[in-house]
């Protein structure tokens, strides 16, 4: 509306933004259900409370400050006919901070998290998904929120895709509609670990993208060092670490501790002792990651603490058909 009356009433439209400064928000609708079950179709934080404080990548962090900047600022841009950052997609596999991200954003923003859940939204009845489906977003699209959908690619495939009944190709176009209608005074966010599945046309929809992927080895040794063990000892645990997710190798120093606590053991000892050896299949897929990021063998064999013949071995034997890797061109 700000818009739309700016150029021929720029008063109004300056007592509208104003309004909307000042305005305390209520909600006028109550949270969705399944109308069988009467199960919650979504969890909501009024406050979220992070664990711990999270450490970004530099583009990832520049482009959340971005988001950030822009939602901060939305009366700003709206009042000069500009529309803050609405929707935002995070891809990446799992476990490298998506969901972490769409929680801090809340946080810094203030606002309440909704998730959606998709146990309880993906109904067996026909028709039943697209309503649930369309319930959570006009309650997210309501008040002032942060609304996730994670494992996005479950509802939103390909609608050419002959292996999916035509109520799932229908969700498709629920969410496109939903995302066209979506207001700016809230924001919402999609994760999907498969990005490959979703339809070309919700691509469109958003006003971000942001790919999350495993860390890397400088990244890795930044968060061990966060967590207080010394430069020393980061430059040996960090390469045996490489290929892991920030949850895993949050998982891995938790263990540790636990471990050296209740048997009375020095922390890094643990944590080396149980990252030193292993599996085969695991150092396959580092080296594999490395490779296909462009570095060389003898890299590869210096990053991971392992021999360069040791690191030939794995790759010719990827190049056979193990896994689908092609070595890169030059």
């Amino acid at each position: 509306m700000v818009s739309k009356i700016k150029k021929a009433d720029p008063e109004a439209a300056q007592v509208l933004v104003s309004a909307l400064d000042t305005q305390e928000v209520t909600r006028g609708v109550l949270p969705p259900v399944d109308v069988d079950s009467r199960m919650n179709l979504l969890r909501e934080e009024r406050s979220v409370v992070l664990e711990f404080e999270p450490l970004w990548p530099t583009d990832i962090r520049k482009q959340l400050e971005l988001v950030l900047a822009e939602r901060r600022n939305a009366l700003k841009l709206i009042g000069a006919g500009l529309q803050p950052i609405k929707t935002a997609m995070f891809k990446g596999p799992p476990g490298v901070g998506k969901t972490m991200a769409a929680r801090w954003l809340a946080r810094e923003l203030n606002l309440p998290l909704l998730t959606l859940d998709l146990a309880s939204v993906m109904s067996s009845l026909l028709g039943k998904t697209g309503s649930n489906l369309k319930a959570t977003i006009d309650y997210g699209s309501s008040f002032p929120c942060v609304l996730l959908l994670d494992e996005f690619d479950a509802v939103a495939k390909r609608r050419d895709d002959d292996r999916d009944v035509g109520e799932l190709k229908r969700l498709v176009t629920v969410l496109l509609q939903a995302f066209d209608q979506w207001p700016s005074s809230s924001l919402l966010v999609a994760a999907t670990n498969h990005p490959e599945l979703l339809d070309p046309a919700v691509w469109r929809r958003f006003d971000v993208q942001l790919d999350f992927a495993a860390p890397a080895i400088d990244e890795i040794s930044a968060l061990l060092r966060h967590e207080g063990l010394s430069d020393s000892f980061v430059s040996r645990i960090a390469p045996l670490l490489a290929g892991a997710s920030y949850a895993d190798i949050r998982r891995k120093l938790l263990s540790a501790r636990k471990v050296g606590l209740l048997q009375d053991l020095p922390f890094e000892q643990v944590l080396l002792e149980q990252n030193a050896s292993k599996p085969q299949s695991l150092r396959a897929e580092e080296v594999r990651r490395l490779r296909q990021a462009g570095m060389s063998q003898r890299k590869i064999a210096d990053s991971l603490g392992i021999s360069h013949p040791t690191v030939n071995r794995i790759l010719k034997s990827l190049e056979k058909g193990n896994y689908g890797y092609q070595e890169p061109s030059a």
